[in-house]
């Protein structure tokens, strides 16, 4: 799955537990017939309305502008969330939004954009979720004006990671050595080349980019949850009956049904 295998790779950061990330890419790359696929993961959930409200599905590793095979190997398209979202916006119908979410995360492009829709609509929104609202998926979630989840879902992951594998080692006993020719005006070009080993510097500019993504997750978040516990944003998920303790929801139901009536 190529929007998941650059990511893990080191090439952007993630806002998505590393094994769930690796194990979903596994799958996907598994299977190659279209057909095969849609046996195996399914249809989709689509938008549906019940009365005046409209439900938007948010489901699977979320990522941006994917193909139709990473789509139906199980990840949600922040392009179609935002179609789905203008065109619920424009419907005369519906009169609230709910985001029925059960997603782990994924990549951060598009993330914040895509929040800062959620919070901006005219409309009142609820998100759900009965599975999982974690990490980007939660950074969503955080968004509408209220959050709700069962009891036992699991809730959280604020935080954003790179994951960065140094092969020098390996290359070494090998008898490898990489050698990396670049512009002397830019040391920060050619990071993490196979067979070789970040810099400080490199490091530090790394870190400046995550730190820099979390607060603006941070900031996102307490926009709307102006009651969440700094406790709560260290990264960890938590069952949505401690999660609504810590100030990560506003409200506690045993299935989406109840947000319908």
């Amino acid at each position: 799955m190529r929007f998941l295998n650059n990511a893990l790779s080191g090439r952007s950061p993630l806002l998505i537990d590393p094994a769930i990330a690796q194990s979903h890419a596994a799958t996907a790359e598994k299977f190659g017939f279209t057909d095969l696929l849609a046996q195996i993961f399914g249809e989709m959930p689509k938008p549906y309305k019940v009365g005046s409200v409209g439900v938007i599905p948010i489901v699977g590793v979320i990522g941006k502008g994917l193909s139709p095979i990473e789509k139906m190997t199980g990840s949600a398209d922040l392009n179609d969330i935002n179609k789905n979202i203008d065109a619920y916006e424009l419907d005369p119908e519906v009169k609230t939004i709910v985001f029925h979410i059960d997603s782990p995360g994924g990549v951060v492009g598009g993330v914040e954009e895509t929040a800062r829709k959620i919070a901006n609509l005219s409309k009142p929104t609820v998100s759900y979720t009965d599975g999982m609202m974690a990490s980007a998926a939660y950074w969503l979630g955080a968004s509408a004006d209220r959050v709700v989840a069962s009891p036992s879902s699991d809730v959280g992951s604020v935080g954003v990671y790179m994951a960065i594998p140094d092969m020098s080692g390996l290359y070494k006993a090998a008898g490898v050595s990489m050698v990396v020719i670049k512009s002397s005006a830019t040391p920060l070009k050619a990071a993490g080349i196979e067979g070789t080993s970040l810099s400080d510097e490199q490091i530090s500019n790394y870190q400046s980019q995550v730190d820099a993504i979390y607060e603006e997750f941070v900031q996102s978040i307490k926009y709307k949850r102006k009651m969440v516990q700094a406790e709560a944003l260290q990264g960890q998920t938590m069952s949505g009956k401690v999660a609504a303790t810590k100030g990560l929801l506003t409200g506690l139901a045993d299935s989406i049904d109840l947000l319908l009536v």
